[in-house]
Order: structure tokens, then C-alpha cells, then sequence
């Protein structure tokens, strides 16, 4: 019987000692992996990587900003400089597109990382499409990857109606592919009132209709019991009318039978 009870006491003992060992290794190895985490963490934010004595490997600059490359570069006791600017495509325009060394390269600590601003995309030049058709023009804005925006119809004295007359941005003007172009299209010359000259001499009609900004067209004499001699009969377009300015004016003048 004291047997039995001291082999149950020794049982005990064995299996409190197995319980009491695995949670020490449990604790033990979760301890291990939380430390490694954090020293990992920490190199991996705070410390350079160091390939040897005095050197680094050159950060990823392209896409950053300039005070983003610069903290990168500091960070790794590495200097920053901006070189120039560049289209880029893929690049947004103030972000940085290229840099030299490349990324990834293993340089010494203080040497200068040389980098190239984008641009944006690539520029075209707005064509020169005054006097141009609608439809020619935008095969010609198709032809360097810009879009009409807007389509505005003004007045216009010297372009003919439905044609050109000018565009904003101006041309000449460089600006993104893709860019969106306002296009002015001419009405023809302005409309004006053709003023009523019958009763009138023909010197006096012939002021007054240029006064107007048209001009003296078909002059016709006509035998008339109604006008006197050298006066305005008739005309066409009737008074009143509304055409386009620098329009012709015929007039009949009064005559008699000789």
C-alpha cells in the first residue's frame, strides 16, 4: 500500500515538471520571435543598410517627392541633388522619374544622388488652325492627341462662317497630351441694316450705304414720272434688311426719256 501512494506522489511530480517545462519553452520561444520582430523593425527603419565599411545601398527615389528622396537619402548618409526636369507619361508631374545610381546599388556613404523631376506627360504644341474647317481641325488637334472642349461661335470680319478664327490655348503653345482645346468658329461678318436710300441723290445714297459697311453694288437708270432726275428709285436689299457687313447694294436711279 505505501508502495502504491509513493508511486502515485512520483507520477505527480513528473507530470507537474512536464506542464511546468513546456509553458517555459512556450514562453521562451514567444519571447525569441517578439525580439527578433523588433530588432528587425528597427533595422529596417532606422539603420542603413551597411554592405561592408562605409557602404550603402542606394534607396528607391522614383515616384517620391523631392523632401521625401531627400529624407531617404539623408537617412543613409547619402547626399541629394535634383539635376533637371523631364516628360514622363508614368511619372506624376513634381514627383521624381529617373535618378542615378540606380536603386539597389551599393555606393560609399556621402556620395550624391543625382535625380530628374517629371514634367508630366509629354508636351505637344497646339496647331495653328485659324481658317480652318471644323472638321479639319479637329482631325489636326486628333492628329497630336488633343480634345475640343468647347466649341464657341463669334463674329468675325476676315475668317469665313464655320471656319477658325482662333483657339485657347493660343497656338504655339506647348501642353499635355490629352489637354483640352476651346475653338472659336466664325458666324461670318456681323450683320448690319442696309439703311433706306430712295429719295435720295446718288452721291448722298452711296455715303450713307458705305457708312453702313456695305457697298454700292449694280447702279441702273430707270425712266420714272415719279422721282426727279439723278434720285434713288428704288433698291435691294430693301431697307431695313438685315446682311452681312461688306454686303452689295443695287440701286436704280431715276432718269428721263431723252
Amino acid at each position: 500500500m505505501v508502495s502504491i501512494l509513493m508511486g502515485n506522489s512520483l507520477v505527480r511530480q513528473g507530470v507537474k515538471m512536464y506542464y511546468n517545462g513546456s509553458r517555459v519553452f512556450v514562453i521562451s520561444f514567444f519571447v525569441s520571435l517578439f525580439t527578433a520582430i523588433v530588432v528587425s523593425v528597427l533595422m529596417f527603419l532606422f539603420l542603413p543598410k551597411i554592405i561592408g565599411s562605409g557602404q550603402v545601398v542606394v534607396p528607391n527615389l522614383i515616384g517620391t517627392t523631392r523632401d521625401e528622396a531627400r529624407f531617404l537619402c539623408e537617412s543613409r548618409d547619402l547626399f541629394f541633388v535634383v539635376s533637371g526636369e523631364e516628360e514622363s507619361s508614368e511619372v506624376e508631374e513634381g514627383r521624381i522619374a529617373r535618378q542615378s545610381p540606380f536603386p539597389g546599388s551599393v555606393v560609399r556613404a556621402k556620395t550624391t544622388i543625382s535625380s530628374v523631376i517629371s514634367r508630366g506627360g509629354k508636351m505637344v504644341t497646339v496647331p495653328n488652325l485659324r481658317g480652318r474647317s471644323l472638321v479639319d481641325a479637329t482631325a489636326k488637334l486628333s492628329d497630336v492627341y488633343l480634345k475640343i472642349s468647347e466649341v464657341r461661335q463669334i463674329v468675325d470680319d476676315e475668317v469665313a462662317a464655320d471656319h477658325i478664327v482662333r483657339t485657347v490655348p493660343t497656338s504655339g503653345t506647348r501642353v499635355k497630351r490629352k489637354s483640352e482645346v476651346i475653338l472659336f468658329v466664325s458666324k461670318g461678318k456681323k450683320e448690319v441694316t442696309v439703311p433706306r436710300v430712295i429719295g435720295r441723290s446718288l452721291s448722298r445714297a452711296r455715303m450713307m450705304i458705305e457708312n453702313a459697311g456695305l457697298v454700292v453694288g449694280n447702279v441702273r437708270y430707270e425712266v420714272s414720272t415719279e422721282f426727279n432726275i439723278g434720285i434713288i428709285m428704288s433698291q435691294s436689299p430693301r431697307a431695313g434688311q438685315k446682311v452681312r457687313k461688306g454686303s452689295r447694294v443695287d440701286l436704280v436711279v431715276a432718269t428721263v426719256l431723252e
